[in-house]
């Protein structure tokens, strides 16, 4: 099973009797060529690496990965970059095989775990458990990943029917990614597909909303499977 390579800083628990995890895991094998699939991915490494120095890789023209990140007005902590583009661009941060300085760069923050002062709550809006932060957080912020099991599509398809027929909360979130190639400027989609209704994080509690104040991007760090995380 491939392990982090980052110190992930999250001290939050489950309210609920359930195995709080710090970051996604892979689904219990079901020996499936999709699994085997997915477990290639999952046990692989993002080798690409970018050679910034210490004055960090926001501004960096060679840098591969910066300037999904900023400083926030008061300096206190990196948000998201603004962009006009429609939706989220996808996020690389930087890994142990950068060489730029840890203490300098500018372009690591969701490896990190998730924010401090966050609350797990009763909401009378949802009529379920919610999340919510006890201080202010500037726009852009991270909040946290949305941490669980790592699903195949068939996977994901048989715990939807049988959350269905059960009553159940359903709790699988699909991301799908696209990228044009040169295949006639065809899309090629990327599927990543998350469940935390047994293995989870503070993430789960976050509720869906017609006109939400968050937003999801795809974060990658050293994995080709990205982490599917919330900003403010």
């Amino acid at each position: 099973m491939a392990q982090s390579r980052m110190v992930v800083n999250d001290d939050y628990e489950h309210p609920d009797y359930l195995e709080y995890i710090l970051e996604s895991v892979l689904m219990p094998s079901d020996e499936s060529l999709d699994f085997n699939l997915l477990r290639n991915d999952y046990n692989s490494v993002l080798l690409h690496k970018c050679q910034c120095d210490k004055g960090g890789c926001a501004n960096n023209e060679r840098c591969l990965h910066g300037g999904a990140y900023e400083y926030c007005p008061d300096g206190k902590e990196l948000i998201q970059r603004q962009t006009n583009e429609k939706g989220n661009i996808p996020i690389v941060e930087c890994n142990s095989f950068c060489e730029c300085r840890i203490d300098f760069c500018t372009n690591r923050l969701v490896q990190y775990g998730p924010r401090a002062n966050l609350e797990v709550f009763n909401s009378p809006t949802y009529k379920s458990k919610g999340v919510r932060t006890k201080v202010s957080i500037p726009c852009g912020a991270f909040i946290c990943e949305y941490a669980g099991e790592i699903l195949t599509i068939s996977e994901a398809k048989r715990r939807i029917v049988t959350n269905k027929k059960l009553g159940s909360m359903n709790y699988v979130l699909i991301l799908n990614e696209y990228t044009k190639t040169d295949d006639c400027y065809k899309d090629k989609r990327q599927v990543t597909i998350i469940d935390p209704s047994r293995r989870g994080n503070i993430g789960r509690y976050i509720n869906h909303s017609c006109d939400p104040n968050c937003q999801i991007t795809a974060v990658r760090i050293d994995c080709p499977i990205p982490k599917i995380c919330e900003f403010y």
